[in-house]
């Protein structure tokens, strides 16, 4: 049996090597990296026709025209971060459009500006290293990029940002995340993803309720609720399993989320739920994406 002192000390073998192989992978995914993908115009894109059905939310009514932008406050902390559709990507030869956050604000003297945005598809469950995820990743969220068609709007890839000369870091999803799946109808259910690979991950999300009235700083609207639930292993064995608390996104037609909440339960030592609230939202219409 071992002792006490030769525990620790394996202990801190593992997070040694742990450490150096993250740091190998992360030194030859720069390098990967860097390949022929860019920025690009757009190409191939579906316009949407103004759907026929009442008590849904098509596809036409989550908006994601370049230019629209939703500023969030956190309502515990009154922090606030903008997120803004921008330019696009070409994303395995699929056009993909680029939705980027802003830093915080305010914040106090050497705090950091920037947080860990992973709310949107699934929290704490975005950098990989080989085929698992890395829990506890500290670097922030630039950018996701999307692609919305009739049936589903997919995020494909994300830019994190290092504390290196090159920060921009660009990983694809594996597989890809369907965040939204259209129409939304009152009881509908779909898989957001599952990773079967290593240790396994999966999100699924439901719709719990419709003509939900919210009132956040933007003003007072019907949402559908959505709610968002991650079932996980702590090891490859697949008889143990780990369901998440679940993540609520409140969804206006024609508007977006207006609000969301979301647990950290796997990046943090503390289990610490937030809020955020839609403060303002600018939409360049008119509304055709």
């Amino acid at each position: 049996m071992y002792s006490k002192q030769q525990s620790a000390s394996s202990d801190q073998k593992s997070v040694s090597q742990s450490l150096t192989r993250y740091l190998s992978i992360l030194f030859f995914l720069l390098i990967v990296s860097c390949g022929e993908e860019g920025l690009i115009d757009p190409h191939g894109g579906t316009k949407l026709v103004p759907p026929d059905t009442t008590g849904t939310l098509q596809a036409i009514d989550f908006p994601t025209d370049t230019g629209s932008a939703w500023t969030y406050i956190n309502v515990d902390t009154e922090k606030e971060h903008t997120v803004r559709i921008g330019g696009t990507r070409d994303i395995s030869g699929t056009t993909h459009r680029q939705m980027t956050f802003s830093t915080i604000s305010p914040v106090e003297p050497d705090e950091p500006n920037f947080i860990a945005v992973d709310h949107l598809a699934a929290n704490a469950y975005y950098f990989r290293i080989d085929t698992d995820f890395y829990s506890g990743f500290p670097f922030p969220i630039l950018a996701t990029y999307i692609n919305k068609t009739p049936q589903a709007l997919v995020e494909s890839a994300f830019d994190i940002f290092l504390p290196i000369d090159n920060p921009v870091f660009h990983q694809k999803h594996f597989p890809p995340r369907r965040l939204w799946d259209f129409p939304l109808v009152e009881g509908k259910q779909w898989v957001v993803f599952d990773k079967t690979a290593g240790t396994p991950v999966s999100a699924t999300r439901f719709v719990a309720q419709k003509d939900k009235e919210v009132t956040v700083p933007a003003g007072t609207y019907s949402t559908f609720v959505v709610y968002e639930e991650v079932v996980y292993g702590d090891s490859e064995n697949p008889s143990i399993r780990l369901i998440s608390p679940p993540a609520i996104y409140w969804v206006a037609p024609s508007i977006g989320v207006v609000q969301y909440r979301y647990s950290q339960y796997r990046a943090t030592d503390t289990f610490n739920t937030q809020t955020y609230a839609l403060k303002s939202i600018h939409l360049p219409g008119p509304h055709t994406d």
